[in-house]
């Protein structure tokens, strides 16, 4: 498969996983979490207690200011071939292809993300990474380009928290 068609199919996915994340975060810190808070160790339950107030406006916000420079760097990938902007936005966004599975099994219930999770981004990383095993995506240079950019990817992410945060405030 051509870079655009991976890099069209992560787009896709990127952005029906943060709609569903959208979508049902606000309800289930209302409903889901209260009935699970025994269950989550104290040390998550410290920071899950910062975003329990989050709502699905709010985090639409993190979403958006996230999204931009995520699919700037997939655009500009697949313009200019310089691949490891896209290996490294694809390695920082398969961190997702088990935590909400294991968060919904270990908390047995429904966790934000998780059906997306399940039913794109397991099945899109199973082949991206098959794909890409053959390829000079995953050469040392590549990898070291995309550890670049999962760390300043980072800082972005908590940067778009922050602008999610204030946004609510005003």
């Amino acid at each position: 498969m051509d870079i655009y068609v991976w890099s069209l199919l992560f787009l896709i996915i990127f952005m029906l996983h943060n709609l569903e994340e959208i979508i049902t975060i606000e309800r289930w810190f209302h409903k889901t979490y209260p009935q699970v808070r025994d269950r989550i160790p104290s040390f998550v339950q410290k920071e899950l207690k910062n975003y329990q107030d989050t709502t699905s406006a709010q985090f639409a916000v993190v979403v958006f200011v996230f999204s931009i420079f995520t699919s700037a760097l997939v655009m500009i990938s697949a313009l200019t071939q310089y691949d490891y902007l896209f290996l490294g936005v694809n390695l920082l966004f398969a961190l997702n292809i088990f935590t909400h599975p294991l968060q919904a099994l270990y908390l047995k219930s429904y966790t934000p993300g998780v059906i997306t999770s399940v039913l794109l981004i397991i099945p899109y990383y199973s082949l991206f990474f098959y794909h890409f095993y053959n390829t000079d995506l995953f050469a040392l240079n590549s990898i070291i380009g995309a550890l670049v950019v999962i760390i300043v990817l980072i800082p972005i992410f908590l940067l778009s928290h922050r602008i999610g945060e204030k946004w609510s405030k005003s």
